[in-house]
């Protein structure tokens, strides 16, 4: 699994940052709570991740803090929500809510 990234962040498109890791650009898919917390582009950025893999796609999920991505997790293990219902939960509301 991968539980850490960093390097230099390449674009923006949200929900989804391109993240560049030693030659090696890694899409990240993040929270509008963790888009308001990054630094500019070309600058070094660190996120904790969740890497998710389903029959028909691998996709890595990005979060500032531990509380963040752990919020995240538990919403994943809930009957009918998947990753992007949980990433628009975690948009609209704090993780302290």
């Amino acid at each position: 699994m991968i539980g850490r990234i960093q390097g230099i962040l390449v674009s923006v498109h949200p929900p989804r940052l391109l993240v560049d890791c030693q030659g090696v650009g890694y899409e990240i898919d993040v929270p509008m709570s963790t888009l308001y917390q990054l630094p500019e582009a070309n600058q070094k950025i660190t996120l904790l991740t969740h890497f998710q893999v389903r029959e028909d796609a691998q996709q890595l999920f990005g979060f500032a803090t531990e509380t963040e991505r752990e919020a995240f997790r538990q919403l994943i293990k809930i009957s009918g929500v998947g990753s992007r219902t949980a990433l628009a939960v975690l948009s609209g509301m704090s993780v302290n809510e």
